[in-house]
This record gives structure tokens, C-alpha cells and sequence, in this order.
């Protein structure tokens, strides 16, 4: 059995900040939005192709395949007023 945990904190009116073992990471959490930090969709967003690309990792060693990189863009959209 895997068991994960994060902090996260507001650290002030523009955004907060998500925190496990040794790393941390900038969150977007104002209402004005800002370009230096992830916004919740876009840490979604990045969750879902860090596990695509640990996935790849984990298979490879299998196929006996070498990679030179992998890369994974993914687009979302958000409807408002359904």
C-alpha cells in the first residue's frame, strides 16, 4: 500500500504554496490569477501527465526500449454558466 500527503497553505492574498518530503510548489489561488504559479486546473492538468509519463517509465525497462525524451501536452477547457 502507497500512502501520499501534502501541505498547503495560503502564504498570502496572491496565492499559496503545496509542500511534500523536500519540494514545494507555487500555487495559483487569487482571484486575479498570476503567471508564475500553477492555477488548481493546470495542476490537474499536470498531475495527470506526470502519472502518463511515470507510466511510460515503468513500462520501458519491459519493452527493452530506450527513450530519448517523452513529452505530453494536454488542453482543457473550462465551460462557465451550464
Amino acid at each position: 500500500m502507497f500512502e501520499y500527503s501534502i501541505e498547503a497553505r495560503r502564504t498570502d492574498a496572491r496565492g499559496s504554496v503545496a509542500t511534500t518530503k523536500n519540494a514545494a510548489l507555487v500555487l495559483d489561488t487569487s482571484l486575479e490569477g498570476r503567471t508564475d504559479a500553477f492555477n488548481p486546473a493546470e495542476l490537474l492538468l499536470a498531475a495527470i501527465a506526470a502519472c502518463m509519463i511515470k507510466g511510460i517509465e515503468r513500462v520501458t525497462p519491459m519493452l527493452d526500449f530506450k527513450l530519448r525524451g517523452v513529452k505530453v501536452v494536454l488542453h482543457a477547457v473550462r465551460r462557465d454558466g451550464i
